[in-house]
């Protein structure tokens, strides 16, 4: 929890990105699994490779998870910025200063190499398909776990005093 440059963060810090991140980490895992029933429903098994398929889809997936994960915990950080019930940290951050364009960052960073991991491990197992109930657990897993790291990432420099 400590950058270099800075102080550690206050325990009111600490205990705002701990509660923000959890509400997206359980939040991004209902949506995925409900973006994995609309995509996918109960074709069983679901194909890996393809336009639309099991892998393509953690593009747009990890996009709007990391996005999603900066910019709404991230806007209610600012409010309470602004209204004074809670204040900066003294930490410094070499992210944009700006929500829109820090969201954004994060998110293509997240779709590249997101999708890419994802894309290189089922090449390397050999997977082609996956049994409905496998591909949608990952599905859930892999977006609540990107909410988990991304969604501290955008706090920390939603509450930073300046970017370095």
């Amino acid at each position: 929890m400590m950058n270099a440059n800075a102080e550690p963060l206050a325990v009111v810090h600490i205990a705002h990105i701990r509660r923000e991140t959890i509400v997206s980490t359980i939040i991004n895992a209902a949506i995925s699994a409900g973006f994995f029933w609309f995509v996918f429903g109960e074709h069983d098994p679901v194909a890996v490779w393809g336009v639309g398929q099991w892998v393509f889809d953690y593009l747009p997936q990890s996009f709007m998870i990391a996005l999603m994960s900066t910019l709404v915990p991230g806007a209610l950080t600012a409010k309470k910025l602004r209204a004074g019930t809670l204040t900066s940290s003294d930490q410094l951050t070499r992210l944009p200063r700006s929500l829109i364009i820090r969201a954004l960052l994060l998110a293509l960073t997240a779709a590249v190499l997101g999708s890419s991991s994802v894309g290189a491990i089922a090449w390397m197992l050999g997977v082609e398909s996956l049994a409905n109930s496998t591909a949608m657990t990952l599905k859930v897993a892999y977006g609540a776990g990107l909410a988990f790291v991304i969604t501290p990432i955008g706090l920390r420099a939603a509450l930073a005093r300046q970017s370095v």
